[in-house]
């Protein structure tokens, strides 16, 4: 029937976009470090500071670029400075202020309360066994601690056993552990734009190429295509990633990508470590979101302090292009689905597990699991009983 032809047609025509976005999709991504696309953060100062020079460097070095080009610096430098400040804040309040206070390291202390008294790691700092009346955050518990030990300096002979300052320890092993996660998930993107702008400054051309063009159409006058388009002059202005001279990319690897490599190590660490020594459920929670806005600075100072000129020419920088795409476009449905269900024949079981895996996932569990034992390495010892405790507490050697 009629109805039967046209729902035929419609499954056909769903399966051959699918295919189509698939193919196209592949090819964008791509399947390796050196395929797929070469471009530069739109949104921050970092990819800001290496895009601008590159237009103006186009343009013959032109006075407005410029100028354009030497404030990014600056506000790239400001950025730097704000960030590894922040960073430095955090270290400062671990290193420095919970010495002074007394605050040994949480390591894993109540983690497993609810196997106490006669499980593992089941004494607490204070010396007595965990239980949950008894389970108080640092705060709570060295206040409650300077209360006992103040009654008995000023009553040295008078009993004071009803008196019980409780236990520090975590109130959940697992709800710090899933917010360390969200904490490094939350930075993924970042990791992500730094390997981009590694793999952009290593897989474009060494040569000097223009970063903007003129689009002048050919196929009819430049004023009837306007007309046609409803366009601008403005809108004929294209800028994209291209080639560099090798001296412009080590200078970007240096001053740029070195720099927000180090920053983001630095802030990861950092605020996995101020995770770590989180025991309380609502402040690891909220913590855990809010650390993660330090990474986020340069897109604030790059979408508040520059010019509407450099944010129009960042969000107008196109791709580079790692792949072609002559093929795809010039053969027929029926080709398309003919080499389509070939290559996927030839998938093979590996390939069927990156698939259901994704690769940001594998990432994510191999940074959570290096930054873990980073913190456990630094701050804790293993007991005997397999327990982890914090390693003896030093006042700092210098203010």
């Amino acid at each position: 029937s009629v109805r039967a032809m046209e729902h035929t047609t419609r499954l056909a025509n769903a399966r051959l976009g699918a295919l189509k976005t698939i193919i196209f999709f592949g090819k964008m991504d791509g399947d390796g470090p050196f395929s797929g696309e070469c471009y530069v953060q739109s949104n921050s100062v970092y990819g800001a500071a290496i895009a601008l020079p590159q237009v103006a460097r186009s343009c013959g070095w032109p006075g407005t670029l410029v100028a354009a080009s030497v404030r990014i610096y600056l506000l790239c430098l400001a950025n730097f400075l704000l960030q590894a400040y922040l960073i430095s804040m955090i270290g400062e309040e671990q290193n420095f202020w919970y010495p002074f206070a007394g605050q040994m390291h949480l390591c894993d202390f109540g983690s497993a309360i609810q196997d106490c008294p006669d499980g593992k790691n089941c004494l607490g700092p204070g010396g007595t066994n965990y239980t949950y009346p008894r389970l108080y955050g640092y705060d709570l518990w060295s206040t409650r601690s300077f209360v006992k030990q103040s009654f008995q300096a000023v009553f040295p002979h008078t009993g004071l056993d009803q008196i019980d300052p409780g236990e520090y320890g975590l109130e959940s092993f697992w709800c710090r552990l899933a917010c360390v996660s969200l904490f490094l998930l939350a930075t993924m993107d970042d990791l992500s734009d730094n390997l981009q702008s590694a793999k952009t400054l290593l897989m474009t051309p060494a040569e000097p190429e223009p970063w903007v063009e003129m689009d002048v159409p050919d196929w009819a006058s430049k004023q009837d295509v306007k007309e046609f388009n409803d366009h601008t002059e403005l809108d004929l202005v294209n800028f994209k990633v291209a080639g560099m001279p090798l001296h412009w990319k080590l200078l970007n690897a240096i001053i740029i990508l070195l720099p927000k490599t180090l920053l983001w190590i630095g802030v990861v660490r950092s605020g996995v470590h101020y995770l770590m020594e989180t025991g309380d459920i609502i402040d690891v929670v909220v913590n855990g979101m809010a650390l993660s806005f330090i990474l986020s600075v340069d897109e604030m100072i790059f979408s508040r302090l520059c010019s509407s000129v450099e944010i129009h020419i960042m969000r107008k920088m196109e791709p580079l292009k790692l792949y072609d795409t002559h093929i795809e476009e010039h053969e027929s449905d029926e080709q398309a689905i003919a080499r389509f269900e070939a290559e996927a024949e030839q998938v093979g079981c590996f390939s069927f597990i990156c698939g259901v895996v994704p690769f940001q996932f594998i990432a994510l569990v191999l940074l959570q699991a290096g930054f873990l034992w980073d913190y456990y390495n630094d701050n804790c010892d293993r007991l005997e009983d397999g327990s982890s405790v914090s390693k003896a507490m030093h006042l700092p050697a210098q203010l």
